[in-house]
């Protein structure tokens, strides 16, 4: 039986005739190679079994994200800070005021008493949030203004004490008394005056753009740091008494997020009026003098020099000295060593305590 064999060639590029051989090697080999890596791979992806496509990827190719500090407080944020002026807001603390709008949103808040023992906020806003309710907004003391101005704030109240209204001119912050800028708050309602006032960071943002604020002031800060894991912590209930049962601050630290929660009237939750808890990271206890100025029991307190201080973290208390060296520098917490205490990042609480006021603190 004949035999009929069929001879494979092609031409090169010269046009000279190639051989099956040499045809099979430029040709076929190439091809054969690619199939077998691509076998490779599905193989491999096959093999991973609980990764998906987009995971491999994104291990193949990872985009970096990239955080930004907030200065007041030290959290991470994923966005470039556009608004760069701190707002700063009086806030009431009176009984008849509570709950209290916003306040668990605060980076920094200064508590201290006005009259007749009862105590009332400074609250430090970062202003790149959307707070959509800040009250009862109330009336401005001069010792509040001395905490204010290193930051430069937007200082936002409802009029003021005659010592404190002569002083706003003199300080760092920018005025927004509610008598005369009355469109960026407005009066609740449900509530009673004078604890019926409110506003909001967009009200706020929109009196900067007005008033045409646009100054970056550079303002100084405290150091911040990571939390710290506690085994035997020293420090887990604090209680500031400020001489009046309803207004003695508890603080109960939680070993599962290293916070402190807020109560009042010796055991309630102080919470916001959305219900949402007010905690902080750091409390900063720091005794001062008062002294009583006139007949409706005004204050005057001491708030430049040195003092003591009990700075409380990570379930545990450094005990040292505030320093504040005149009012528009910040107040800084330095321990025994004359070393800058760092706090954790996050809220913090000044809580000022005066003659017959103390703190407490055990496990």
């Amino acid at each position: 039986m004949a035999k009929i064999k069929f001879k494979l060639f092609s031409k090169n590029t010269d046009g000279e005739k190639m051989g099956g051989k040499e045809l099979f090697l430029r040709l076929i080999l190439p091809v054969g190679v690619v199939l077998i890596l691509s076998a490779g791979v599905i193989a491999g992806v096959w093999h991973l079994n609980s990764k998906d496509i987009g995971e491999i990827i994104s291990e193949i190719s990872p985009e970096e994200e990239v955080f930004f500090e907030r200065k007041l407080d030290g959290l991470a944020v994923n966005e470039k800070p556009e608004l760069t002026i701190p707002y700063a807001i009086m806030i009431e603390n009176k009984d008849d005021s509570r709950p209290p709008a916003g306040v668990s949103r605060a980076s920094i808040i200064y508590e201290a008493p006005a009259e007749a023992g009862i105590t009332r906020f400074l609250a430090i806003y970062d202003p790149n949030q959307d707070i959509e309710k800040i009250g009862p907004v109330r009336s401005a003391r001069d010792y509040y203004l001395d905490w204010a101005s290193p930051y430069y704030p937007l200082y936002a109240h409802v009029g003021g004490s005659p010592q404190s209204l002569a002083k706003i001119p003199q300080t760092n912050v920018y005025d927004l008394n509610e008598f005369y800028n009355w469109k960026y708050f407005w009066r609740a309602g449900d509530r009673y005056a004078p604890h019926n006032v409110y506003t909001s960071t967009d009200r706020l943002a929109e009196a900067i753009q007005d008033k045409e604020i646009a100054e970056n002031h550079n303002f100084e800060t405290w150091r911040f740091k990571d939390d710290r894991i506690i085994e035997d912590p020293g420090a887990q209930k604090i209680v500031v008494d400020f001489s009046i049962p309803t207004y003695e601050v508890t603080w109960q630290w939680t070993s599962n997020t290293n916070e402190y929660i807020r109560l009042h009237n010796v055991s309630q939750p102080h919470l916001d009026e959305d219900g949402t808890e007010i905690i902080t990271k750091n409390i900063a206890v720091i005794a001062t003098e008062a002294y009583v100025i006139d007949n409706e029991g005004r204050l005057k307190l001491r708030t430049t020099g040195k003092g003591k201080a009990w700075i409380f973290r990570d379930g545990e208390i450094t005990e040292g000295i505030w320093s504040k060296p005149d009012t528009e520098s910040p107040l800084k917490f330095y321990d025994v060593t004359g070393r800058d205490i760092e706090l954790n990042r996050g809220p913090t609480w000044v809580e000022v305590i005066t003659s017959g006021s103390q703190v407490k603190w055990d496990k």
